[in-house]
């Protein structure tokens, strides 16, 4: 009985130091992007697919070491935020929940975890200590950080199926010690029927839509067919051009933006604000997101409405004019 038990003991220690340890596997450099999916142009069986919950967050990568966003820029976590978290490359998103894509860009993209003391000295008395200001700064940091986890949703293995990836991701998840790290839930449906059921559902409840992962597919760098995301609706970006101003009852404050895409189409885009936006607007020169329906025969988007401001940071290089 004994020696039955030791057996297993030594086992069970094996299992988790492999899940645990640094895989030997060449990563891709680059991130994998999602196409949008349109069931009038693109036929698939769902059934080969892994369908997860698109998440509002921050694109990032955790290389083993530390945390960077898509843009490769580093993001200043907190050292507690990541203790105990796997000596792997893996892709994820920075989120809090759905509808908190402004807030958690506001904690993730602020470099607050590399601010010294000194730096806060304005803002102590005199006879304020250097303890306390490193005091306020770590508990300004914890606050912001402690509502954001890290969903990790695949990892960058170059010749390995997103099935094989998917099970390892699973694996390394169970074994890492630190609340802050999650594996996104992945789940199969075996028709579109389902499919659209479960992007009401989702929609319904505040979600942005789905995304699609081919089980079969390897990872490659920048937009694939094998990664596909669901949305009622389109989005894209556009950079800012112009501020134009309100009349009527946005009297005094932006009426809307002239933006232009990637593309090189202009358009003004003038609804989607909120009162307190058209009093602030994002400012010239900035990208913002937008939705829409389809598109023109020239080109401009259909019904197009404001989403929400794009950080620089967590733009692609490839989404850069």
């Amino acid at each position: 009985m004994r020696y039955f038990l030791t057996a297993v003991s030594v086992f069970l220690i094996t299992a988790i130091a492999n899940v645990s340890a640094k895989p030997k596997f060449d990563v891709v450099e680059g991130l994998q992007l999602a196409k949008q999916y349109n069931q009038n142009r693109t036929v698939i069986n769902v059934a080969d697919y892994w369908v997860s919950e698109k998440l509002d967050g921050i694109r990032a990568r955790w290389d083993g070491t530390e945390l960077r966003t898509r843009n490769g820029n580093k993001i200043y976590a907190p050292a507690w935020f990541t203790t105990n978290w796997p000596e792997a490359t893996i892709d994820g998103e920075l989120w809090i929940a759905r509808g908190k894509f402004e807030l958690t860009a506001s904690i993730v993209l602020s470099k607050l975890a590399n601010v010294e003391p000194h730096s806060l000295g304005s803002h102590l008395s005199g006879t304020e200590s250097t303890k306390g200001a490193k005091s306020v700064a770590s508990h300004e940091l914890s606050s912001r950080w402690s509502r954001v986890r890290f969903m990790a949703f695949d990892m960058p293995a170059a010749g390995i199926s997103f099935d094989k990836r998917l099970s390892a991701l699973n694996r390394i998840g169970k074994v890492t010690a630190n609340p802050t790290f999650a594996v996104v839930s992945q789940f199969k449906l075996a028709t579109l029927d389902a499919l659209e059921r479960k992007l009401d559902e989702v929609t319904q409840g505040g979600g942005e839509g789905l995304m699609l992962h081919h089980g079969e597919a390897l990872y490659a760098a920048g937009r694939s067919d094998d990664l596909l995301k669901v949305k009622k609706f389109e989005d894209a970006e556009a950079r800012v051009l112009a501020i134009l101003p309100g009349k009527g009852r946005f009297k005094d404050m932006m009426g809307s933006l002239l933006v232009e895409t990637r593309g090189g189409i202009q358009f003004k885009l003038g609804t989607g604000f909120s009162e307190k936006e058209r009093q602030a607007p994002p400012v010239v020169g900035s990208w913002v997101t937008f939705k829409f329906y389809g598109v023109t025969k020239n080109g401009k988007p259909r019904f197009a409405s404001y989403l929400r401001t794009r950080p620089l940071s967590d733009l692609s290089l490839t989404d850069m004019p």
